[in-house]
């Protein structure tokens, strides 16, 4: 991790849910959408181009992580993001029930 491009329109909010969920909003265009880890493997591969910052949150931040949630986060670790910025406060797209998520295949 380095240099990185403040500017909000380059940032990449993900949130990691307790139960597997990955939720993406990008800064460019405000686009919520829930993914998995190839979703966000290529979304971390954009971001790492365009110098941005990498805005985090986790569901239950203050507890230990599940073993499926701590891989995830490794895995944005090994993909080297120029810069992260913990979340304390998850947006509220990312409290939204497993059921009624909106993923790229579902509005």
């Amino acid at each position: 991790m380095g240099d990185f491009d403040d500017d909000p329109d380059k940032a990449l909010y993900v949130h990691l849910a307790s139960d597997g969920g990955i939720l993406l909003i990008r800064g460019d265009t405000g686009e919520q959408l829930w993914t998995d880890r190839d979703g966000l493997r290529l979304e971390l591969e954009k971001l790492r181009e365009r110098r941005g910052l990498l805005l985090y949150s986790r569901e239950a931040g203050d507890t230990e992580p599940p073993a499926h949630v701590e891989e995830t986060f490794k895995l944005i670790v090994e993909l080297e993001p120029p810069a992260i910025q913990l979340i304390e406060q998850p947006h509220p797209e990312a409290l939204v029930p497993p059921g009624e998520r909106r993923t790229i295949t579902k509005d």
